[in-house]
C-alpha cells in the first residue's frame, strides 16, 4: 500500500536524473522487504549482520557519500533535497575534524541560494 501511495504523489519536477529514480526505486524496493520480511529484512541487505561489520565501518567514506549526494542536488538545484542530506549527516558533520566541512558546505548552499534567487528577481 505504501508503494502505491508513493507512486501517486508528483515528483517528477524533483527528480532531474536517472540516478535519483533509481534511490527512489532503491527506497520503495527497501520499504517492500520491511512489510514482506519484518525485522529478518536486514539479512538481506548485510551479509554478516551478527559479525563486527558496526565495528569496522568506515565512517568517513560515509560522509564522503553524503557530500558527494549534497554537491549533485545542488547542482541539480534540488535545494530541500540537499539540505535534508545535510540534516541525515548532521552527527558526522559535528564532530570537530569536520568543523571546516561544515562551513563549506553551508557557505556553499548560502551561495546557490543567493543565485538562485537573483536569478528569480531577474525574471
Amino acid at each position: 500500500m505504501g508503494i502505491l501511495m508513493i507512486k501517486d504523489v508528483n515528483i517528477d519536477s524533483q527528480l532531474n536524473s536517472e540516478g535519483d529514480w533509481k534511490y527512489l526505486e532503491a527506497s520503495q524496493q527497501l520499504q517492500l522487504d520491511k512489510q514482506n520480511y519484518g525485522s529478518d529484512y536486514i539479512h538481506l541487505y548485510v551479509d554478516d549482520i551478527e559479525g563486527d561489520w558496526l565495528e569496522n565501518w568506515d565512517w568517513e567514506d560515509d560522509l564522503t557519500d553524503y557530500i558527494n549526494a549534497f554537491y549533485h542536488h545542488c547542482q541539480q538545484e534540488n535545494y530541500q533535497f540537499a539540505f535534508d542530506i545535510l540534516n541525515a549527516c548532521d552527527d558526522l558533520l559535528n564532530q570537530p575534524e569536520n568543523y571546516e566541512k561544515v562551513l563549506e558546505v553551508y557557505g556553499y548552499l548560502v551561495e546557490r541560494l543567493e543565485q538562485d534567487k537573483e536569478q528569480n528577481i531577474k525574471k
